[in-house]
């Protein structure tokens, strides 16, 4: 009686585990669309008279996929962004944004932003890199960022959409 147990059981483990390694397994291709939340500072700008010209922005911040799971599900962030001051308010940027889900793994997108000084942005990204389970990726897709009130001088904070689409060999 004790064997059948144990091999019921061993195999309710085996089963079990198949399973959730199965669910674990990332879409080789795909959409998304989610959320995020970033905060930032000003890690330098250069001036055109008394107003911006030119910034160069760090910020940190964390993903969720509307699914709830899947490619930028929980993820951390981290950006650096470069933003030119082309015709007051008028922006536009470019940057790199990283983002490590909790296997390790990184995306990296390159994206293209327009908006106004202390507005709202609209982006496009290109995705350029991965790493481990994201190795080889390619994709597109787009965000929109909007700010909300400032904590303290010289920081922002920013909640968002995004969506697009992604392909892994």
């Amino acid at each position: 009686m004790n064997k059948l147990i144990s091999i019921l059981v061993s195999t309710l483990v085996l089963v079990i585990s198949f399973g959730m390694n199965a669910e674990a397994q990332l879409a080789k291709k795909g959409k998304f669309n989610g959320k995020f939340a970033v905060a930032g500072k000003v890690l330098s700008m250069h001036m055109k008279g008394k107003a911006p010209g030119f910034i160069l922005a760090e910020y940190y911040g964390h993903t969720t996929n509307d699914a709830g799971s899947g490619i930028f599900h929980m993820n951390s962030n981290k950006c650096h962004f470069a933003v030119e001051v082309t015709q007051m308010p008028k922006t536009v940027g470019n940057g790199l944004c990283t983002f490590r889900d909790s296997d390790g793994d990184t995306v990296t997108f390159r994206g293209y932003a327009k908006g106004t000084l202390g507005g709202a942005t609209d982006a496009t990204m290109d995705l350029v890199y991965g790493t481990g389970k994201y190795a080889g990726i390619t994709g597109s897709g787009w965000y929109k960022a909007t700010p909300v009130p400032s904590f303290e001088q010289g920081t922002f904070q920013v909640f968002g959409r995004f969506g697009g689409s992604y392909k892994i060999p």
